[in-house]
C-alpha cells in the first residue's frame, strides 16, 4: 500500500523552470505576453532577472530594461513617515484623501524609477541603455508590448484580460 506522502508527491505537478526565478504572478504574465507578442525568450540572468550590481532587473528586451513594479500603498505604508501621512489624512474628506494618496503613489513611482535608473547609470555596460518602469498592466501593455510587438496584438482591454488570466495561472501553479 502506498503511503499518503508518496501519493501526494505523485499528484503534484512539476513547476516549469521559468517560474522559479519570477517574483510574482504579474511578472509571469509580463513574461508570457512578451514571449507571445514580442518574440522575446526568457533566459534567466540574460533577458529576465538580470543582476546589475546588487540589483535585479525584471526584463531586458533588446537594449531596454523593463521593470514592472506596482505601487501598493498598503505595502509602502510600513515606515513611520508613511504611517504618519496615513494618520494625518484619515479625517480628510474622501475626495481629498484620494487625491493625496494618488500624489503619494506617483511620488513613489518616480522615486523607484530614479533609483533603478541610477543603478544602470553607474554600470559601464548598461549606462546608455534605456529603462522603462511600469506600474500597472495597462502601462506594461502600452509602453512595452505595443512598443516591441512583432505581431498584431489586441486592444489594451483584451490584453489586460489576458494578463489577468496569466497572473491567475501562475498563482494556480504555485
Amino acid at each position: 500500500m502506498r503511503s499518503q506522502r508518496g501519493f501526494d508527491r505523485l499528484r503534484v505537478p512539476s513547476i516549469p523552470d521559468e517560474l522559479l526565478s519570477l517574483q510574482s504572478g504579474s511578472e509571469y504574465a509580463c513574461a508570457k505576453l512578451l514571449e507571445k507578442y514580442c518574440g522575446w525568450r526568457a533566459m534567466d540572468g540574460v533577458t529576465m532577472q538580470i543582476k546589475v550590481g546588487r540589483t535585479l532587473f525584471d526584463f531586458r528586451i533588446h537594449d531596454t530594461f523593463v521593470e514592472y513594479h506596482p505601487i501598493s500603498l498598503k505595502r509602502e505604508f510600513i515606515t513611520d513617515g508613511m504611517r504618519s501621512i496615513s494618520s494625518a489624512i484619515h479625517g480628510f474628506p474622501k475626495g481629498l484623501r484620494v487625491e493625496i494618496l494618488k500624489a503619494v503613489a506617483e511620488e513613489l513611482e518616480a522615486q523607484y524609477a530614479k533609483r533603478r535608473g541610477q543603478v544602470l547609470s553607474v554600470h559601464p555596460a548598461y549606462k546608455e541603455m534605456p529603462l522603462i518602469c511600469v506600474h500597472t498592466p495597462e502601462e506594461f501593455i502600452r509602453k512595452v508590448i505595443c512598443r516591441f510587438a512583432i505581431k498584431r496584438c489586441g486592444d489594451v482591454d483584451s490584453l489586460r484580460r489576458e494578463f489577468n488570466k496569466l497572473r491567475k495561472e501562475f498563482i494556480a501553479l504555485r
